[in-house]
């Protein structure tokens, strides 16, 4: 009987950090998710160090560079 009560703590206890983790995760997903600037540092820094990745921003650079100048406005000092 001792065996039975147990156990039946042991998973109740279980439930609760269950429930109580989901909970937390939803109520802090904005602030794991929202971090969008970091992401470009992160390519940044990561394109010092694996060629392919510096071949990317290169790339993204160079049409940032070509939309801005396709605009016919000045550029910006």
């Amino acid at each position: 009987m001792a065996l039975l009560t147990l156990i039946g703590t042991i998973v109740m206890a279980v439930a609760v950090v269950t429930v109580g983790a989901i909970a937390f995760v939803r109520r802090h997903r904005d602030r794991i998710h929202g971090s969008g600037s970091l992401g470009n540092a992160m390519q940044e820094i990561e394109g010092l160090f694996v060629e392919s990745k510096s071949h990317v921003l290169k790339v993204d650079r160079a049409e940032e560079a070509e939309e801005e100048g396709a605009s016919g406005d000045p550029p910006a000092r």
